[in-house]
């Protein structure tokens, strides 16, 4: 989606020319959504326009071309340059996270840290932050509102005790939304998955098991394999890796025996 915003009191000027960017949109197959206000002036939402394609390299691509064509001063030259150049193929930049980790408080750091871990072992770029749906209320909700603006495609979110973090992101935005229950002092985490697994019909939100943020991040790569054919792969072979050692480890007992083997944490 790409917001419409005005640059002068004439909104025919800013975007209803012949070689405008609403003219382009139509061109190209976009929607274009036109709010209908009285009056247009500098910052000013008067609409947005909404692209569809069939991968998000392809939808960012046309979206930067009408970013182009947008007033300048709305314009965001450097990103959008960056979104036109990027390939399908490869990893996108940091600059633009295709996830975002969150979290309720810094003492979940140490259980969300394996996310980080594997989405920087499989190149995929990421944000992490802390998002305290209670304390932070507004933050999360600019968060959730903008994540998608953002060129994210998948949050991870993780939380303990009421554990609502992961639900109200869902609620706030259409992206997949991977929840981490995390175990706090009390009820070994139950507490915390019970609250995000039962989020009412209409809003879901995955779920994975207590403290098991890799799941997550691997869950994430999974979606956004589904348009990186590189992911795909870098999945099988994560896959081969964990049969080569589980074959590894039945050759070590059956080698040296139950009673001499030690298992290593």
């Amino acid at each position: 989606m790409l917001n419409l915003l005005g640059a002068s009191s004439d909104a025919d000027a800013d975007f209803l020319q012949p070689t405008g960017v609403v003219a382009k949109a139509i061109e190209i197959g976009a929607a274009v959504h036109l709010y209908g206000k009285a009056g247009c002036r500098k910052g000013r939402k008067m609409g947005h326009i909404t692209v569809m394609g069939s991968s998000d390299h392809a939808v960012r691509s046309q979206i930067a071309q009408l970013a182009a064509l947008l007033p300048g001063a709305y314009a965001e030259p450097d990103r959008d340059a960056d979104l036109a150049t990027t390939s399908p193929l490869q990893p996108f930049s940091s600059r633009h996270p295709l996830v975002s980790i969150v979290m309720g408080s810094d003492s979940d750091l140490p259980v969300m840290k394996p996310a980080a871990q594997i989405l920087t072992k499989f190149g995929v770029p990421f944000e992490l932050s802390i998002v305290s749906a209670h304390r932070t209320a507004m933050r999360m909700e600019e968060f959730a509102h903008g994540a998608e603006q953002r060129g994210v495609r998948v949050v991870i979110a993780g939380a303990g005790g009421a554990a609502h973090l992961p639900g109200m992101v869902a609620s706030a935005t259409t992206l997949p939304v991977v929840g981490v229950p995390v175990k706090a002092s009390v009820l070994d985490g139950v507490d915390s998955l019970y609250s995000i697994v039962q989020m009412p019909r209409g809003i879901p939100c995955a779920t994975v098991g207590i403290n098991n943020s890799t799941n997550a991040a691997l869950l994430a790569i999974r979606i956004l394999s589904t348009y990186q054919p590189q992911l795909q792969t870098a999945l099988s072979e994560y896959a081969h890796n964990l049969e080569d050692e589980v074959l590894a480890k039945v050759g070590k007992l059956e080698e040296i025996g139950w009673d001499a083997y030690e298992y290593k944490k």
